[in-house]
């Protein structure tokens, strides 16, 4: 038997989503819709398609390990120099590599509970201890609180901002306001997963505060709603220095060299990115006012998901939702449904009504 860490089995296991092709084969169904991993329910555009088609010829080679071109292209999207990106396996590759960066036994991070299960799961893999701070009576994060929760060993704070699971969000000047509380010697993650999906007029950004601070890093994806969820690849900002003593946690060839075709070419699309994220909004809205009517608790949301409490059990709610063919994600007392086509966010709700009638 392998000798293992000993303290291996406290770190929590990722469970992700249930897969459509699983759901298929136990339960004999062959039209599912896939309501649990805030997907992009779209594909990619049809340039990023031949992009990926074109760079496929190329996969027995390594990856360009600086991604040089798809670099050069977020640095004109964001206005900052090449320098300050740090591109991953996703943003959770990056968020990983950050809690073993600035992690180790004897330090401590602190996050908001519930919020993406990859915070404390980071924590407890570079060997830290994860500091939780419930969400406040509107389910948004406490700042006040995780402020309090701060000790002298912790290392590191996670804000999710719009916060998975909830939907919620926090608007840029309290965000602001906390992160200069902040002791310089703590690295922030503003952890900005969702925020395309964002329209509520007070929400800001944090990466301007990029230039003033060399604790913070903020995180973005392409596996929103670019929908590259596929090709694993998001990107981290901060202060050259910082980015460059950061990543010495990450193993070579992280972002394949599809994905970087994928992710260079639809930075190109800023106006279809708009679009989608309008179509998200009016389904967000669709599911939103179909709960209201149903009676159902639900969180408004500033995602690609939403977050309800069934009146009944969400575990038999769940498996009901599954047997018609509807894959939602349960955590606890709750459902995350994400935003889906319009037929899709339609059948979930009339799912819903049969489920639960």
């Amino acid at each position: 038997m392998p000798t293992f860490r000993p303290d291996l089995d406290s770190i929590p296991t990722y469970v992700p989503g249930r897969p459509i092709d699983e759901v298929a084969r136990e339960l004999g169904l062959t039209d599912i819709a896939k309501l649990a991993s805030n997907e992009c329910p779209t594909k990619p555009f049809p340039e990023v398609i031949d992009a990926i088609t074109a760079a496929a010829s190329e996969v027995n080679r390594y990856p360009e390990d600086s991604a040089h071109d798809l670099v050069d292209a977020l640095a004109a999207h964001h206005g900052l120099g090449v320098d300050h990106f740090w591109l991953g396996l996703g943003s959770t590759q990056v968020i990983n590599c950050i809690a073993l960066a600035v992690g180790g036994p004897g330090t401590s991070a602190v996050y908001a509970h519930p919020s993406f299960v990859m915070y404390p799961i980071s924590t407890r893999i570079a060997g830290a201890e994860a500091i939780a701070v419930p969400l406040d009576a509107e389910m948004r994060h406490d700042l006040d609180a995780m402020a309090s929760a701060i000790r002298e060993d912790t290392t590191l704070v996670y804000v999710c901002n719009p916060n998975n699971p909830t939907g919620t969000y926090l608007p840029g000047a309290d965000v602001a306001a906390f992160i200069e509380a902040v002791p310089d010697r703590i690295t922030v993650v503003v952890d900005e997963a969702y925020h395309d999906y964002v329209t509520e007029p007070d929400y800001d950004s944090a990466l301007p505060l990029v230039h003033d601070r060399d604790n913070i890093i903020v995180t973005r994806t392409f596996s929103k709603v670019y929908g590259l969820a596929g090709l694993r690849i998001g990107y981290g900002m901060g202060r050259p220095d910082t980015v460059a003593a950061l990543r010495k946690t990450q193993v070579p060839f992280s972002t394949n060299s599809v994905g970087q075709a994928a992710a260079q070419e639809a930075l190109r699309y800023d106006d279809r990115v708009v679009e989608r994220a309008k179509e998200n909004a009016i389904g967000r809205e669709t599911i939103e006012s179909g709960l209201a009517e149903r009676g159902i608790e639900f969180w408004p949301s500033q995602t690609n998901f939403v977050l309800m409490r069934p009146a009944a059990d969400a575990a038999a709610l769940d498996a009901a939702l599954l047997r018609q063919g509807v894959i939602v994600r349960r955590a606890g007392p709750f459902i995350r449904v994400s935003v889906g086509t319009e037929a899709e966010n339609v059948r979930f709700l009339a799912a819903l009504d049969e489920a639960t009638a």
